[in-house]
């Protein structure tokens, strides 16, 4: 049996109160407990008992006084009027509209507030609207999405000191993220003063557009786990300042030709301006030097290459004045 079944001990000549009603029907067989409009002043009335007797009382008081009544032991006539003893309290109640209008201002406080909207909530403001919470701020929507826009001004998440701002698009039964975060904007800055760590569990996708610098400061480490493909366009250059090291690359040159003679004609346009290069030119001497000799214990080791070799004797032969010519641009 619920509570709200039993009847009262109180006596109603207890009770003092005075209400306006107006019923539902205004005829004689109209039911008793039939809401029209009803203001109460004191504490509960008799039509109050009655229609919580009768099982409708939820059409004089909102459903939530009803359920805390409850939670606290206590009928919804019981604590009508306020939870102190004798306290006075009002109700106001109807089954049409409640127009409220006032050309000044209008101040509410209260303690606890409870407020339900069985249809549609609209609240325009035509000037600013603030809002100050001491405590946490929930906003669930249970069936609905979530918009949020500043058609003439920014919008701005900001935390407090060392607290977080956390994002997540779905949420599983796990607590892992099931949906996607997309972001559109005509540019993007962000400032990391800690570190910046990301995890991309799949295939991770980078794409920019025509121009892109990147600055790395300090140490900076790229680590491929199975391949590591690079792929550059027309041109690329790789300038360490101090020191440069490739390990484990293997690198092939496909067979070409060279003509001597359009070497020497591009070498003759070249102005040897730094004595460093001639010292370089005295060491590559040396090691032609070295290699002539080599060449010699490799013609005599190589009988069938004698002819040919022959046929180069007499073209280097024939070079003998460009080469001398090389020797002085040198």
């Amino acid at each position: 049996m619920s509570i709200e079944d039993e009847p009262s001990t109180d006596s109603l000549y207890d009770k003092p109160h005075v209400f306006f009603l107006v019923p539902y029907n205004a005829d004689v067989d109209a039911e008793q407990d039939e809401l029209g409009a009803m203001l109460r002043l004191g504490e509960y009335s008799d039509v109050e008992e009655t229609a919580r007797l009768d099982g409708f009382i939820d059409e004089y008081y909102p459903d939530q006084h009803i359920q805390d009544s409850a939670a606290d032991g206590k009928t919804s006539t019981e604590v009508a009027a306020g939870e102190k003893d004798h306290a006075k309290g009002i109700l106001l109640a109807c089954d049409g509209r409640i127009l409220l209008k006032t050309r000044g201002k209008m101040y509410s406080d209260t303690a606890d507030f409870h407020q339900r909207t069985r249809g549609t909530y609209k609240l325009i403001i035509e000037d600013t609207y603030t809002v100050t919470v001491s405590g946490d701020v929930s906003i669930t929507s249970t069936t609905g999405d979530i918009n949020i826009k500043a058609s003439a001004g920014e919008i701005v998440l900001e935390s407090g000191t060392d607290k977080d701002i956390i994002l997540r698009a779905g949420t599983s039964t796990n607590g892992d993220a099931t949906g996607m975060i997309y972001e559109y904007s005509k540019g993007h800055y962000k400032s990391i003063l800690g570190e910046e760590y990301k995890v991309s569990e799949t295939e991770n996708t980078f794409t920019t557009g025509t121009s892109n610098n990147f600055y790395f400061g300090a140490k900076s480490t790229i680590n491929g786990d199975a391949d590591f493909t690079m792929t550059v366009g027309a041109s690329a250059l790789v300038k360490p300042l101090l020191n440069l090291t490739i390990t484990g690359i293997d690198v092939s040159f496909a067979a070409s030709k060279t003509d001597l003679k359009n070497v020497y004609l591009a070498v003759r346009g070249v102005q040897t301006e730094s004595q460093a290069l001639k010292a370089s030119v005295r060491s590559l001497k040396s090691e032609v030097n070295a290699l002539h000799t080599d060449t010699s214990e490799l013609r005599n080791e190589t009988a069938m290459l004698t002819t040919s070799a022959e046929g180069v004797v007499s073209k280097i032969n024939s070079m003998d004045a460009e080469i001398t010519e090389l020797k002085a641009v040198i």
